[in-house]
């Protein structure tokens, strides 16, 4: 089995180890370089802390300002995508180019109720049913007319939650539809990166904390002094 290849083992000296270390902590930004930089970092301080202290310091204080700097990156990015979420999320699809249809409801909704029976009772529901569906596709128009027959409570408390969702459903216009379906994939798309953000914090804190436990005197200070 080929041997690790360690600082310890490199063959290299400190200050080429010491140049190498800080190029790579300088480079990191995906969590698993940050996992590598923080392992090498450690290997280092615990190879040279009696060998010459102002490098370890300063490989340690290059270590904490990298993470604090990527913490505050991943605050910024995840409060700016954040916003983006919000934003898409609180859309609203604009109207006002739709053209009035109100008449045509109107009309529609009338002869939709000369065709209602007088008496809602279990013999004649399921022709109330096909009469809503039949008029629910014949488009926009159709369906517009029995949301407005829904507002009547004799039928609002009889129609069922299938009827009426296929009503709001096609009471949509060709332009809403493409409106709605093209902002709920944006909206699918920036709440995955959220998402993703959001654990890359998640795990750049738990990382820093162990950067922060390891700083203690007696884990690596050969004078056992805060540094």
């Amino acid at each position: 089995m080929a041997k690790k290849n360690t600082i310890a083992n490199n063959g290299l000296t400190v200050i080429e180890n010491y140049n190498n270390l800080f190029t790579q902590i300088s480079r990191a930004q995906t969590v698993d370089e940050v996992r590598a930089m923080v392992a090498s970092a450690k290997e280092f301080i615990s190879l040279y802390k009696t060998v010459d202290k102002n490098l370890v310091n300063r490989i340690y204080e290059k270590l904490q300002s990298k993470m604090n700097d990527l913490l505050e990156e991943n605050e910024f990015v995840y409060q700016r995508t954040n916003a983006r979420v919000e934003e898409v999320r609180n859309r609203t699809y604009d109207f006002t180019a739709e053209k009035d249809d109100t008449q045509a409801v109107q009309a529609k909704l009338l002869q939709l109720m000369a065709k209602m029976p007088k008496v809602y009772n279990n013999t004649n529901a399921n022709r109330i049913t096909k009469e809503l569906n039949d008029c629910i596709n014949s488009g926009v128009v159709g369906s517009k007319a029995v949301l407005e027959l829904l507002k009547y409570p004799a039928y609002a408390d009889r129609v069922s939650t299938a009827v009426r969702e296929r009503a709001f459903e096609g009471s949509k216009s060709p332009a809403q539809k493409a409106f709605e379906n093209g902002n709920a994939a944006q909206l699918r798309e920036n709440e995955q990166a959220l998402a993703s953000v959001y654990m890359q914090g998640f795990h750049l804190r738990n990382i820093a904390k162990q950067v922060t436990a390891f700083k203690k005197p007696s884990a690596w200070n050969p004078e056992n002094e805060a540094v």
